[in-house]
């Protein structure tokens, strides 16, 4: 192995252990605001980013070889089915969250951020020719959906003053949620290269 790939296998791993701690910090964030807001959305956002904080570990662990397995897509559909449960029962029992500037904030930060970690590490997966680290960069600009969701939930909540807008966000970021645990289910054990 030459010592190009070398380097560019040691800037994903960083990559992959700044996007675990970055999610992290989404989790912990999201479950403290939860805990004083009881925003659907944001608990939501927080499982998501627990499940993808454990899949950027197991991507740091096993950066030369696949990252997919099914216990990271089975924590995708746990975090779906939580967020399935959270937005519909608040919007059954007809409960207003406590709006949240912070969870703006949140939102915000996570719509700039993420961006930004999934190019680079699309860059870094074509130089290492492989499509589960292609893979992984696209979980990471889906994560960019998220964030636009729980933006917009929150907005609709604090801003418009809509009860609803808050569990519906949640309730919207359901399939995307289960969307990638299937994925990585139907593509466990594929070993292809990118081209480009």
């Amino acid at each position: 192995m030459t010592s190009e790939r070398e380097t560019w296998i040691r800037h994903f791993l960083y990559l992959a252990l700044f996007a675990a701690a970055f999610h992290s910090l989404q989790f912990l964030a999201s479950l403290a605001l939860w805990m004083s807001s009881r925003s659907p959305a944001l608990m939501s956002y927080g499982l998501d980013a627990a499940v993808s904080a454990i899949a950027a570990l197991v991507l740091a662990v096993r950066v030369r070889r696949e990252w997919r397995n099914k216990f990271v897509a089975y924590a995708y559909m746990a975090a779906a089915a939580g967020s399935f449960y959270l937005g519909a029962s608040m919007l059954w029992r007809g409960e207003r969250p406590q709006p949240t500037v912070l969870g703006l904030v949140v939102a915000a930060i996570s719509m700039l951020v993420i961006p930004i970690v999934g190019s680079y590490m699309k860059v870094l997966a074509v130089e290492l020719r492989s499509q589960a680290l292609k893979s992984a960069a696209i979980f990471t600009f889906g994560n960019s959906y998220l964030s636009m969701v729980l933006l917009i939930a929150l907005l609709m909540s604090y801003g418009m003053n809509l009860r609803w807008g808050d569990p519906l966000g949640a309730l919207v970021m359901f399939p995307f949620m289960a969307q990638k645990g299937i994925q990585i289910l139907l593509e466990e054990g594929k070993h292809e290269y990118v081209e480009d």
